[in-house]
């Protein structure tokens, strides 16, 4: 067992945040973490890692296991860059392989010094087993996976955003590959192949992983097992997450069966003893009431409806049936082209997804539809009777300084009264209508500018991810009110749930060109696999077609020849396994031999089995399809 937590407690003042939390997970386990907003989850998370003490229960960690936890906000070294941040995941690799580069050239001299000899055969050793070669390798692959370019590597942390931070962290921790990692909200600042990546890395970690998310396709794609948070405890369901949702569904209407059925009893007991107390029948109106009062101790609570936004949008004014349309269009900054040449048009009604890499301009094509960026060649415009809402990811377009209540009276031309009922609907009750809106969260800030564009009621709605630090209820509720709007959508998302949802045409903004597409994001990843299969195919009937018009005696020949080769390569792998045995056991008692040579021995030994295995998997591969065509 990894990692137990045992009838964890935590309160501040008369708040109960945990009351009775308990839950295992096991090495190598992949588990989601789920709940509201404000149930708890963080300060779970702050607890396991040992930032907070429980008011009582317990954390108990396995002996010499290293956690990993990645916070929403993430936070980077200051004065590094960031390949500088990323190697420190890799610092102890990377001084090995420096003090091993000094004692290569000691050990060269003409008298080199035994201990240094010494020296390097042990530390060369521990260098093999941290697979050390790699290290550097892989460093860079996870940067650029992250989104990272080669130019961005010399990139002061400083002037990182505060995606790009978060992304460099993920990177940090992937490279520290600790036996469990706490995933707090990752994909917020991560575009769909970056995601993708992430899953698949997830997938094949050898640690535990323990991920806290509002993304649907995510947590279906990660997890086994799933812990939902609610009312201060946890509770354990079999994953994946589309079963969890089934059970929970399930257990729920089961639930409010049993309390429906209780609540029906109760009343007629309680009829019974206000009828028959004080009379004939007392002494059974005073039993009846004992088992009442039992009952209502025992009794099941139904479960309670999560409260999601209750709002949408009225019906819009009809514009002009060109909503969009950019020609010859080129966006970018001086010296940095994001976009270029791109033809787009928007028609009235049509539901656009925006989707593609950090950066590629998504962010920027739709500002410059808006009229707040100008192109550096080329057009965009809207059409004639277009009143269009936009979303801004970063909330840059509400008054710090004003509440919700005020924003919605002064700018929406609201009551009061009128304004208060709306904010309801997004779950802004209470004083929070009055506080400052830089003192709200950013889930908070977010509901608030979807209430502002409701009140707007435009016919065109942009909206730049607008699910970032939204729940899985409140990201429910926003797909419904989307599937009821009735005027043109752009929607700029990396949730790939709600682009399923609600949208039925793709632009794939790629630093190659942009690529349009006439269906939602499920269809258009759905056609982009089916053409990477036919491609696929297509490359081997290629390799195959050389051999499509052999004879069948020289296809006979063919299979005999490559059989051969098959066996030939099968005893030279052998050979070089032995050897590579043969040098490993000598780089572990070197006494009498140079230990430089036999490193790098050791290396060429490891290419070679390398192009042997490689070689063979080839040709067992084309003596397959030989006798498939054999027949």
């Amino acid at each position: 067992m990894l990692l137990s937590i045992s009838n964890v407690a935590k309160s501040y003042g008369v708040d109960i945040i945990l009351s009775s939390v308990s839950f295992r997970l096991s090495a190598r386990e992949k588990v989601a973490l789920v709940g509201r907003n404000g149930t708890g989850k963080t300060t779970l998370l702050k607890i396991i890692t040992g930032q907070l003490e429980p008011d009582k229960g317990g954390v108990q960690l396995a002996r010499g296991a290293k956690v990993g936890y990645l916070r929403q906000e993430s936070s980077v070294t200051k004065g590094l860059t960031v390949l500088q941040e990323a190697e420190q995941a890799l610092s102890s690799q990377l001084e090995m392989r420096a003090r091993l580069d000094e004692l290569e050239a000691k050990i060269h001299l003409p008298e080199p010094n035994a201990e240094d000899v010494e020296e390097y055969s042990l530390l060369h050793e521990h260098f093999l087993e941290a697979q050390g070669y790699s290290a550097e390798r892989d460093l860079r692959t996870v940067l650029q996976r992250m989104g990272f370019t080669e130019d961005e590597f010399d990139k002061p942390t400083e002037k990182l955003s505060g995606g790009e931070k978060t992304r460099l962290a993920i990177a940090r921790l992937l490279l520290e590959e600790p036996d469990l990692l706490i995933l707090d909200e990752p994909t917020n600042h991560l575009d769909l192949q970056a995601t993708e990546w992430l899953e698949g890395w997830l997938k094949g970690y050898h640690g535990a992983v323990l991920l806290v998310s509002h993304d649907r396709a995510f947590l279906q794609n990660t997890a086994e097992r799933v812990l939902e948070m609610k009312d201060g405890s946890v509770k354990a369901y079999p994953g994946p997450f589309e079963k969890f949702l089934k059970l929970r569904e399930e257990e729920d209407a089961r639930l409010a069966e049993v309390a429906r059925r209780q609540d029906l009893e109760i009343a007629k007991m309680d009829e019974y003893v206000r009828r028959f107390m004080n009379s004939q029948r007392t002494a059974q109106a005073k039993g009846r009431l004992k088992l009442m009062n039992r009952l209502i101790e025992s009794k099941v609570q139904a479960p309670k409806n999560e409260r999601g936004m209750k709002a949408g949008f009225k019906d819009v004014s009809r514009s002009g049936d060109l909503v969009v349309q950019a020609e010859a269009l080129k966006l970018g900054f001086p010296g940095l082209t994001l976009i270029d040449s791109l033809n787009w048009t928007v028609r009235y009604g049509e539901r656009w997804g925006v989707i593609g890499e950090n950066g590629s301009g998504k962010s920027t094509l739709v500002r410059a539809a808006l009229g707040f960026i100008e192109p550096l060649a080329g057009k965009i415009r809207l059409g004639s009777g277009v009143s269009a809402g936009y979303f801004s990811q970063d909330t840059s377009d509400l008054d710090p300084e004003l509440s919700p209540l005020d924003m919605l009276v002064w700018d929406c031309d609201m009551l009061p009264a009128d304004a208060r009922n709306l904010l309801g609907r997004f779950l802004i009750s209470g004083d929070d209508v009055y506080r400052p809106i830089k003192t709200l969260s950013g889930g908070e800030k977010n509901k608030l500018s979807l209430a502002r564009l409701t009140r707007l009621n435009p016919n065109l709605l942009i909206l730049d991810e607008p699910t970032n630090h939204l729940d899985m209820a409140s990201r429910d509720a926003l797909a419904d009110v989307l599937q009821d709007y009735k005027g043109t959508l752009i929607l700029v998302s990396h949730d790939r749930w709600l682009l399923g949802r609600t949208t039925t045409h793709t632009l794939d903004i790629r630093r190659d060109g942009a690529v349009e597409y006439p269906g939602s994001y499920d269809e258009y990843r759905r056609k982009q696999a089916q053409m990477q299969r036919v491609q696929a195919t297509a490359s081997k009937v290629e390799i195959a077609k050389p051999h499509s018009t052999l004879k069948p005696h020289e296809l006979s020949k063919e299979i005999q020849r490559t059989e051969k080769l098959i066996t030939q390569l099968e005893g030279q792998v052998g050979e070089r396994e032995s050897e590579l045995k043969r040098i490993e056991g000598l780089l572990a008692d070197p006494e009498g031999h140079d230990v430089f040579s036999l490193s790098q021995d050791h290396l060429e030994a490891q290419k070679s089995l390398g192009y042997c295995m490689d070689k063979w998997e080839r040709e067992s591969h084309r003596l397959e399809e030989l006798r498939a065509m054999q027949g």
